[in-house]
């Protein structure tokens, strides 16, 4: 997946990241299991991939499940994989702005990226083990200005071109979390148990009294048990609430 033009760039890119000026981003795909000098891959490629005005980013995730968003004066590419969230897979998001920004409008701007990715995955309920994941460890992020048309010197969420770019941002990684990891908002509470490390035989039998922590299986039948790892909830069911159930459960005679 390739974006040509003649860009200023401003990115976290493993391949002549940094700030400097492009005429091809490339977003290349690599085995699951790569271990490889990404220098020394880069070297290894023809001669397009190898000069100074090439920025490259690397993902195990099928470039052909790339999402394309658009946007008054943007538009976003990114390729979505969350194979155990924070620990393997990448998220790479190349956002390309048709006007003139300054620099730091473009620093800005990988700060809209990364929130609007953060907000995805917790739209989501994205998890990194029990915990909601804010990306994987590998995420690249490159936002590449055109330099034609408007200047400006800002591009946060209350300017029209940063609205613009965290609304496709945020399309263009939620569509390529679905093509490629098959995850929608609406999926079954049993799988969000899973990612949680719990099962529904596990919730069930907590729910009669016995098995797993009652408390631990609601709060995350719920979506209660972040707040309690962040200590905002007590852990467990607020008093007399397992009496009140116990009550529901044998009704007075009338």
């Amino acid at each position: 997946m390739e974006v040509h033009g003649r860009f200023r760039v401003v990115s976290s890119a493993p391949w002549h990241g940094g700030y400097r000026r492009a005429r091809r981003v490339v977003n290349l795909q690599v085995p699951l299991d790569f271990d490889c000098d990404v220098a020394r891959y880069f070297r290894g490629l023809p001669a397009p991939y190898r000069r100074a005005d090439c920025v490259g980013l690397l993902t195990a995730v099928d470039v052909r499940t790339a999402a394309v968003e658009r946007g008054p004066g943007v538009t976003v590419v990114a390729t979505a994989g969350i194979t155990n969230s924070s620990r393997v897979g990448t998220i790479n998001t190349i956002v390309v702005l048709r006007g003139r920004p300054s620099v730091a409008a473009m620093v800005e701007a990988v700060k809209v990226v990364t929130e609007a990715k953060c907000a995805v995955l917790r739209d989501l309920d994205v998890r990194a083990g029990a915990r909601p994941a804010t990306g994987t460890s590998t995420d690249a992020v490159v936002v590449a200005a055109e330099d034609r048309g408007e200047s400006f010197d800002y591009c946060g969420p209350a300017m029209p071109i940063g609205r613009a770019m965290g609304h496709a941002v945020a399309r263009a990684i939620r569509v390529g979390l679905r093509r490629q990891a098959g995850l929608r908002p609406d999926r079954p509470i049993r799988d969000r148990l899973t990612e949680r490390g719990l099962s529904a035989a596990e919730v069930s039998a907590a729910g009669r009294g016995g098995g797993l922590d009652d408390g631990r299986a609601w709060e995350s039948v719920f979506a209660l048990d972040d707040a309690v790892l962040a200590g905002r909830l007590p852990a467990g069911p607020p008093e007399g609430y397992v009496r009140a159930r116990a009550r529901s459960r044998n009704p007075a005679p009338t």
